[in-house]
């Protein structure tokens, strides 16, 4: 009967009509007979339940009428027992990520029961909480959950009749789990673990949420009497996996700081894969490498993990991933997925790995090398698991980076970006916003100005979210002073509408120029890009029928600008440029603190997103002559040698430029690229997801919630 249904599903996941109307086992997708996929009821009921308590916050996804239905149906219990008690137990401290945080271990506990509505502990939970070795903070919480949360919720799940609810609205679940199912299609994980991982008897379950994005983990559980891996909650779309597609847009949640998300978005569910993909293989790789590192001296390798903390204090603050050692294990399971990924789309691989590198793991690029070396023992069979060479790979990182040369290894690998560029705002340091006031109407003067001041409310609510000290003022290109360009910038418009941008633009790594009607894009050496590209954009005429390319723009009509860059009067700090083509377009960048990218460019149908590290933009500061901003000037638009294009392409948006203007990797990076870094600028690239173990409940829960005691 599975095989049928399998069968049933798969056709479904192709997009066959005639068996959408097919029945959903319990909100369920099959990919084989090892591998499903669900809308996990537990979840579901947890999101309900928490909608009732918070209504339609931040957390809540944007599902349309299935949350009206959702209040039709549940909204006469809100003063329920569950509903009262999730709401205190969230409400207890006033940082916005420790709700996040404390949502996604009542859930960790939740997934691992029965389905409602009994909702039954499995024993080795309460053999844990019984050890003594746990934590008695641990242990009140589990108490809570148990004899408090968990009979409240029973009967939550049965006076509102919540299975019958559930049966019925399969239809709305089918729309993520196309997509889900769609994606494990594409890298089966028993085929793919047990040739490359040499794991085998292990069954793959993926259980998500519909209606409440809940932080992301891997989960190790039974399933038939057979070990399980996989993966729960939601993937992260915000913060470590910048959303730019139109599902992604609508199920993303900035759960760490609740800030609004810019619309640079495209329709492409093959990135959407890619996206759900990063999810569940770094998850997996977490199984594989976590009972290796537990037993490991990882305090040898801190260093690598305080470079990052040196240099961006406030991320390392907010993101709980860099409590402890965590990010070393966050290095291993990103270095798996972006391996797993490299075998369908290696392109979404360099331009994962450049992500990751600009979160703080510059040494991510370094261990995809070496996981792929063991990857290929394994297959080979001189290595019986991959969780063997392990050890191995850590020991290697200090070829990469000691502790004598992580500094400027660091800066070598990690891309300058937005979120590196605004960091440093939180402790106090001035950040002015500056507009332009040149070759304007009264109406878009206006305008402009309330976008700075939009732009600078962001950035006050950014740095304040976490108790930091803001210092963020607005000014107009004319009223500037010396003292306000020695400080971190950001600066809104183009060369022809503010003085300022109009004077730097020039040292700057990316920058626009008129061509005709359109802009022509200029990129300095040492800069790689890629592409994103809609499902109907001209460009696969080009790059081929594929979500992510290797290349970029030539010229473009429509598009928007988002950079960054060191601030060429005082390269101590940053820039940040927002600009666009025209006004509306110059808007869509209202919040810049989630970049991992060190621009990009949207246009309608495709994105550029590129990367350049701190040297090179250093490089290009170096002539910069301050003078030139102590005279009264009139912006004018500045005239650049530009190199001859190779390629045409469709439409007036071409998108390649030859190999003197951007280095964009098309092989998998060799470990003779990273085994001594060198003087001059990197030029390969990479991503990441999210989840791991300690941002969610502390180091000292890691072993239950990712490994089942035995």
């Amino acid at each position: 009967m599975k095989k049928v249904f399998a069968a049933i599903i798969i056709l479904a996941i192709l997009g066959i009509n005639a068996t959408l109307a097919a029945p959903v086992e319990n909100g369920t997708v099959y990919i084989s007979e090892n591998v499903k996929v669900q809308i996990h009821p537990n979840e579901e009921l947890l999101g309900i339940v928490y909608y009732l308590a918070f209504g339609n916050d931040t957390f809540v996804i944007d599902r349309g009428d299935y949350i009206d239905e959702v209040e039709a149906h549940f909204g006469k219990y809100r003063n329920s027992t569950a509903v009262i008690l999730l709401r205190d137990y969230l409400s207890r401290s006033n940082r916005f990520t420790w709700k996040d945080t404390y949502l996604a271990r009542i859930e960790m506990l939740l997934v691992r029961c029965s389905e409602p509505p009994e909702l039954k502990i499995p024993e080795y939970l309460e053999e844990y909480y019984s050890e003594e070795g746990v934590p008695e903070y641990y242990r009140e919480y589990f108490n809570w959950f148990k004899n408090e949360f968990l009979p409240a919720l029973r009967e939550f799940a049965n006076e509102t009749d919540f299975m019958e609810f559930y049966r019925t609205h399969q239809d709305y679940y089918m729309e993520d789990l196309r997509l889900y199912g769609g994606a494990l299609s594409l890298i089966p994980p028993d085929e793919f673990m047990e040739e490359h991982a040499g794991v085998s008897n292990v069954t793959y379950v993926f259980f998500h949420p519909y209606l409440v994005a809940i932080h992301g983990h891997s989960l190790t559980t039974t399933e038939n009497n057979r070990t399980a891996w996989g993966a729960a909650g939601f993937l992260p779309l915000v913060r470590r996996d910048p959303q730019r597609t139109v599902w992604s847009y609508k199920t993303a949640r900035d759960t760490m700081m609740g800030l609004p998300l810019n619309r640079d978005l495209i329709n492409s569910t093959g990135l959407d894969e890619l996206l759900y993909l990063n999810f569940i293989y770094h998850e997996l790789g977490h199984d594989v490498t976590i009972p290796v590192l537990n037993t490991l001296d990882l305090y040898t390798y801190s260093y690598v993990i305080d470079a990052a903390r040196d240099d961006m204090p406030y991320l390392t603050t907010y993101d709980g991933h860099y409590v402890g050692l965590t990010m070393i294990y966050e290095g291993f399971a990103d270095a798996w997925a972006d391996y797993a990924i490299s075998h369908v789309n290696h392109n979404y691989t360099l331009l994962a790995m450049q992500m990751q590198k600009a979160w703080g793991e510059f040494w991510v690029e370094w261990l995809y090398n070496e996981i792929q070396s063991c990857a290929l023992d394994v297959k080979s069979g001189e290595l019986k698991n991959i969780s063997l060479c392990v050890p191995r790979a850590l020991e290697s990182l200090e070829k990469f980076a000691s502790p004598e040369n992580v500094t400027k290894v660091y800066n070598l690998e990690v891309p300058v970006t937005p979120v590196r560029a605004l960091d440093k705002g939180w402790f106090g340091n001035r950040v002015v916003v500056i507009y332009g006031t040149a070759n304007l109407s009264p109406t878009e003067s206006r305008n402009i100005k309330s976008f700075a001041d939009e732009v600078a409310e962001i950035l006050r609510k950014f740095y304040r979210r976490n108790g930091g000290i803001d210092d963020v003022v607005v000014k107009a290109d004319v009223n500037v002073t010396p003292s306000d360009l020695s400080s971190h910038l950001v600066l809104i418009g183009t060369p022809s509408t503010n003085r300022i941008v109009d004077i730097f633009d020039d040292y700057f790594p990316i920058r626009l120029e008129r061509a005709g009607e359109g802009w022509r894009v200029i990129r300095e050496n040492n800069v790689t890009s890629f592409l994103l590209l809609d499902e109907e954009s001209p460009l696969r005429a080009v790059y081929g029928n594929t979500s992510v390319a290797a290349g970029g723009f030539q010229t473009v009509d429509k598009a928007a600008l988002l950079m960054a860059s060191v601030n060429p009067y005082n390269t101590y700090y940053y820039v940040v440029w927002i600009a666009g083509t025209d006004e509306n377009m110059t808007k869509l960048f209202k919040n810049p603190t989630y970049y991992l990218s060190s621009y990009e460019i949207w246009t309608p149908g495709a994105i550029e997103v590129g990367f350049y590290n701190k040297p090179l933009a250093e490089r290009l500061s170096e002539s910069f002559n301050a003078t030139l901003l102590l005279s009264p000037q009139t912006t004018t638009t500045t005239t650049t040698t530009v190199r001859t294009d190779t390629t045409t392409v469709p439409e007036t948006t071409t998108t390649s430029v030859d190999s003197s203007t951007t280095t964009t990797p098309t092989t998998s990076p060799s470990k003779s690229q990273t085994t001594s870094p060198v003087e001059t600028s990197r030029t390969t690239a990479t991503d990441k997801n999210m989840c791991g173990p300690a941002a969610l409940v502390g180091l000292a829960i890691i072993p239950l919630l990712i490994r089942r005691r035995r």
